[in-house]
């Protein structure tokens, strides 16, 4: 619940757009894939920044998303079943990941105070019933400081 507040949620017209956009960010681009050339989640380096494309139990990933990809990963499983539903399969991917970065960089993300600060600023404005209040309060508060 509220997990929504944190989200930065972005739209692109197109596959392209939004891989040529993550990966001048410094994204490198996964995509799940049940094919020969997939890596085991467990085999990658997750403390470089990635950005996950999981596609659904029936149409899987576009076959542009899969050609414009850095590289495509699976959850190894075992039994008769070869995916996991798409949220679960999500849920495994991030935990994995923050995992595996916490292992290597011996920390949990990579902000700076600053950004640290902004992040949390962000955080307090989201979950204030009047973020207005919130902004006027700070400045009344800054402008007695200033006197």
């Amino acid at each position: 619940m509220g997990a929504e507040k944190w989200l930065d949620i972005e739209l692109w017209g197109s596959t392209k757009e939004c891989f040529e956009t993550l990966k001048s960010r410094g994204y490198r681009i996964a995509t799940t894939h049940v094919g020969i050339d997939a890596v085991s989640i467990y085999d990658m380096d997750w403390s470089c920044p990635t950005a996950i494309v999981v596609g659904n139990e029936n149409r899987g990933i576009s076959d542009e998303a899969l050609a414009m990809s850095d590289l495509h990963c699976s959850i190894p499983m075992k039994g008769m079943v070869d995916s996991f539903n798409v949220s679960v399969a999500a849920g495994i991917l991030m935990h994995h990941a923050v995992c595996d970065r916490i292992s290597r960089t011996g920390q949990h993300g990579d902000l700076t105070v600053e950004e640290r600060q902004i992040l949390l600023a962000e955080f307090s404005l989201r979950h204030s019933n009047s973020a207005i209040g919130v902004v006027e309060d700070y400045a009344k508060r800054k402008a007695a400081l200033l006197t």
